[in-house]
């Protein structure tokens, strides 16, 4: 049995990982307004798209792939007996629904959607402990239980320098309570069960840095699998990297789709 996996543009991936035969990646879209759509992560490069958040005068909003789109993607993977599909956190998009509706579109033996609750370098995390399955010839079960027992541990944390841009997305979450405090609060969020959620409230950019380091040097010196991410954030990203004495799985550009949301100087940590 082979088995193929299709995800979406918000699981940041490796390079060359996305030109393997059998890897698909299905992106969702983000507009400037009704004439101005772009796919995420294809038609901008990211500096000149948030040169355009910079200067947009509406906030761009963003839309999951068609189901027609997933179709194509299950398709094209005809030489693969199963197919595994990893999508973005279901509480923030409606990804996972346009896949679940097009597994029922195609007339395949089994495709099968699973909710990674995660995105960006959480979800690349996941999609990799699948792959080293695929390549060590595991069954479609066992590479469908590795990316679930993947998502079970992996943990996201992200510092942002304002938490205007999720509110403007509304995709705050529980960390809308941590609007409105006092100047200079600098807070880390997590992304739990799926959902933007408050870690710890802190001022100054180094007080948020040394919050990140607590939480996540016991998993550096248990050897836990990690990966970065940031928006325009290499400096405090370089220093978080340098004080984890750690370089990662990968360090992953965040596109436009998840970069509109937590704002540009966003930079953060997925460890599993």
């Amino acid at each position: 049995m082979t088995t193929a996996i299709v995800t979406d543009s918000t699981t940041s991936l490796p390079e060359g990982v996305a030109d393997r035969p059998d890897v698909r990646v299905v992106p969702l879209t983000f507009s400037f307004g009704p004439d101005e759509s772009y796919r995420d992560k294809i038609d901008l490069s990211n500096a000149r798209f948030y040169e355009k958040l910079a200067q947009a005068s509406r906030f761009p909003t963003t839309s999951q792939p068609s189901a027609g789109a997933f179709v194509e993607a299950y398709e094209s993977l005809a030489a693969y007996d199963d197919v595994l599909v990893l999508t973005l956190s279901r509480k923030v998009s409606g990804t996972y629904d346009s896949a679940r509706q097009a597994a029922g579109m195609v007339e395949r033996p089994a495709v099968e959607v699973v909710d990674t609750k995660s995105a960006e370098m959480g979800s690349g995390l996941i999609l990799l402990e699948a792959l080293r399955v695929v390549d060590e010839g595991g069954s479609f079960a066992e590479v469908k239980q590795a990316a679930e027992a993947a998502i079970r541990r992996c943990n996201v944390l992200f510092a942002v320098g304002t938490l205007e841009y999720l509110q403007k997305s509304g995709r705050i979450g529980r960390a809308q309570r941590l609007l409105g405090t006092a100047l200079d609060v600098r807070p880390v969020l997590a992304l739990k069960d799926g959902e933007v959620v408050p870690h710890k409230r802190t001022r100054g950019r180094r007080r948020q840095m040394a919050a990140i380091l607590e939480e996540v040097k016991p998993a550096v010196q248990s050897g836990r699998t990690l990966a970065y991410g940031h928006v325009n954030a290499r400096e405090p990203l370089s220093e978080l990297r340098a004080a984890l004495g750690v370089k990662g799985r990968f360090v992953a550009e965040i596109g436009g789709v998840v970069g509109s949301h937590v704002g540009p100087g966003a930079y953060g940590v997925a460890f599993l």
